[in-house]
């Protein structure tokens, strides 16, 4: 029994629920609930891609709603998705300047 395949599976399907719930609510609360979609199925893509040893994919499968559980967590992480957001424009920066840089270089 692979638990990274069932914890998956569990919240795949956790996920799908939550998109069903969303689609009879109101526009309102759709837009409210947009960026805990997001994040959601960010975390679901990383479960997709990683495999966690069995012990750890089957602690989170034990749990009722894993996926629910790990945005909740990721809620009260001092680190946010803005941080990472102004850490990946800075480094785009860096290289947009180096880039202009090595431009001048060959033309100079």
């Amino acid at each position: 029994m692979n638990y990274n395949t069932k914890l998956y599976d569990k919240m795949s399907t956790e996920l799908e629920n939550f998109i069903s719930e969303l689609k009879n609510q109101s526009p309102d609360l759709i837009i409210e609930s947009a960026y805990e979609l997001v994040m959601k199925e960010d975390v679901l893509s990383i479960f997709e891609y990683t495999d966690y040893s069995q012990n750890e994919a089957k602690a989170l499968f034990e749990l009722p709603y894993p996926l629910d559980a790990i945005y909740q967590a990721w809620l009260k992480n001092d680190l946010t998705y803005m941080d990472l957001l102004k850490i990946t424009i800075d480094n785009r920066i860096e290289s947009a300047l180096k880039e202009i840089q090595d431009v001048r270089k060959k033309v100079a």
